[in-house]
């Protein structure tokens, strides 16, 4: 039997700004940043900015302070950051659009392009059936970004793995930026959530939410 999905992004979708900022930040905070590798990415955002990095490259040297933690250590700092930091920013109306659909029996499927040391935290808390977010491979670098249409491609591998059908007609996908549109496309209901212009431009005449 196919089954109805409901397919959510995170940052900007169920909680405003960028999640991995917000860690990178929170890390330095907590003193499990240094100084140097905190200018070294700020210095290497800038250059993000003006296309000079990609989103993996990016993502890899934000991370790389985790290679002076141990396994326990990188562990806690994901778990505090999720429970202080990213958790109490989730939108009211999103938590409550989660549990609506998985009261509904839906599949809830988890598709951000934050990262799997503390996005598998967020969707537990959350419970979501599965994440589905950019890996970290064993030398703590990103080489596979889940974003645009690597989303798509990743729920589509998911269902296939666990011997699933999609009824795409009767799913559900809520994001908010023009990088959601091959996830928003995929399911007969897209909800643009606080969408940005490009989206909006994109997909006109779809349903339209604002979640504070």
């Amino acid at each position: 039997m196919a089954r109805t999905l409901a397919l959510f992004d995170f940052d900007g979708t169920l909680a405003p700004g960028d999640s991995i900022v917000s860690f990178v930040r929170f890390a330095r905070r907590r003193g499990a940043m240094g100084r140097g590798d905190f200018l070294a990415v700020l210095g290497c955002t800038v250059k993000y900015l003006l296309r000079g990095m990609t989103d993996a490259q990016i993502k890899t040297r934000s991370l790389r302070f985790l290679h002076a933690l141990s396994p326990e250590e990188r562990e806690s700092l994901a778990a505090d950051f999720v429970k202080e930091a990213l958790l109490p920013k989730v939108c009211a109306a999103g938590r409550a659009a989660v549990e609506r659909h998985r009261r509904s029996g839906h599949v809830t499927l988890l598709v951000s392009a934050s990262t799997e040391n503390y996005m598998h935290l967020v969707s537990d808390a959350l419970g979501f059936d599965a994440v589905l977010c950019t890996p970290l491979e064993a030398d703590l670098s990103v080489t596979r970004n889940c974003k645009g249409g690597e989303k798509a491609r990743r729920v589509q591998m998911w269902l296939e793995e666990n011997g699933l059908e999609a009824d795409w007609g009767a799913s559900w996908a809520y994001g908010d930026s023009k990088s959601d549109l091959p996830l928003l496309r995929l399911c007969g209901h897209p909800v643009l959530v606080n969408p940005k212009k490009a989206l909006k431009r994109a997909l006109p005449g779809a349903e339209e939410v604002h979640w504070h």
